[in-house]
């Protein structure tokens, strides 16, 4: 028999719809992150099929309180046996935070899995290191799967915004002074796609921290595939009168669990091309238009980098609409498109009720990829509240391979292109 303890399989934070009014934690909620720490567990234990023959229920705590945005992880003990089953018991806690500075348990569950098919169990259970932060680590689930079966660029950035808020929910543990925080650009170069129920981790590197500014590296990192689905590069700036830098300093410093394999974090390449003014151009093209709403809301109350994104992946089906690349054209010889790169900056909060629209422009369109810039911007001020610049390419989701842009659509993307 083998016995691994103490593996972590689950660490997100939980939003203002998993408490109730009396700000207790749902049941519901509960059930869902033991069932994705158990998909995690299978992703570890590179197991497809499994069979769960019993369930036990051996601590539960419903009467803790929550806030939105708190921390929660899975704290996971395995026991493979000779005879094709194998003991789990998962142990939810909520993590330390202003009010408790110890995790406190919330639900242990036991359950005991068996599979049919004989094999040697594969494990790939983390490894001690340190100069990194582990910051989340969860699954792709089907609501955020896009038409081509791709976890969606806004749960990237979703996912991403969440793992640096457990981050910033340690600093402000320590501290024990809640550390607000904005962040300023951000840079998502993508790897190599991710599936439903793929199991991922985000770790974190320091680049740099300059009085309050704070530069992180980072990679999403997929267990099933072995390998980073996404680069990013985030730039924050936090609000403090105390010095953070020792704080922040000694949490990448201490020991982390990981289950990342290269732990080189370099800087991203550079942008081939000057990026494009904040000015929008006077050809740029109305793409989108939207409203910012309750379930939009962050742990700032404020728009989510995931609502802007969204916002930005519709936009970005409008634009190529325009060129040709509409619905009928896309379904008949089954294209679909593939973000390469997102230079993200920030300028201004997307607020509750606002009412956005996004200007667009093609920057440079190339035989094969194309690159284009959105403008998003407050309707009543006129502020701008970001721009991001996308690298894609049109895919042939049949090949799994990017196509030549034809001829019309590029005639029509030239036509687009920014004039400033």
């Amino acid at each position: 028999m083998s016995t691994f303890k103490n593996i972590e399989t689950f660490r997100n934070v939980i939003n203002q719809y998993d408490i109730t009014n009396d700000n207790l934690i749902k049941k519901s909620v509960i059930q869902r992150i033991f069932e994705e720490a158990m998909v995690f567990s299978m992703a570890l234990l590179k197991l497809d099929f499994f069979y769960v023959e019993k369930e036990e229920i051996s601590i539960e705590d419903y009467n803790l309180t929550f806030n939105a945005y708190n921390s929660l992880c899975v704290v996971s003990d395995f026991y493979i046996n000779d005879d094709n089953r194998i003991e789990i018991t998962h142990n939810l806690f909520k993590d330390k935070n202003l009010l408790n500075k110890q995790a406190i348990l919330v639900k242990s569950i036991k359950y005991i899995v068996s599979y049919k098919i004989n094999k040697t169990i594969e494990n790939r259970f983390s490894n001690v290191k340190n100069n990194i932060y582990s910051a989340y680590k969860g699954i792709v689930k089907k609501n955020e799967c896009d038409q081509m079966s791709h976890m969606n660029v806004q749960f990237y950035f979703e996912k991403h915004s969440h793992a640096i808020k457990n981050l910033f929910n340690e600093i402000s543990s320590i501290i024990n002074n809640e550390i607000t925080y904005t962040i300023k650009n951000e840079r998502c170069i993508f790897s190599k796609e991710v599936n439903l129920d793929c199991a991922l981790e985000i770790v974190f590197s320091l680049k740099s921290m300059i009085d309050n500014e704070l530069i992180l590296l980072t990679k999403i990192f997929s267990i099933d595939n072995k390998s980073v689905s996404a680069y990013l590069e985030v730039t924050i700036i936090f609000d403090s009168k105390i010095s953070l830098k020792e704080v922040i300093k000694n949490i990448f410093s201490s020991n982390k669990n990981t289950y990342l394999n290269d732990f080189n974090f370099e800087n991203l390449r550079n942008l081939t091309d000057e990026k494009p003014s904040k000015t929008i151009a006077k050809n740029a093209v109305i793409t989108l238009k939207n409203a910012v709403n309750t379930w939009d809301i962050g742990s700032d109350k404020m728009g989510t980098s995931k609502f802007k994104i969204n916002c930005v992946s519709d936009a970005a089906t409008h634009l190529f609409t325009l060129c040709g690349a509409d619905y009928n054209w896309r379904t008949k010889f089954n294209i679909g498109s593939a973000a390469l790169d997102y230079s993200v900056r920030y300028y201004n909060p997307a607020k509750l009720g606002m009412a956005v629209s996004l200007r667009s422009n093609f920057t440079k369109v190339g035989n094969k990829s194309l690159k284009f810039i959105h403008h998003m911007i407050d309707e009543a001020s006129g502020e701008i509240i970001l721009d991001i610049e996308v690298v894609a390419v049109l895919f042939d989701l049949v090949k799994r391979k990017s196509i030549v842009v034809p001829k019309q659509f590029k005639e029509k993307a030239n036509d687009l292109i920014i004039q400033n």
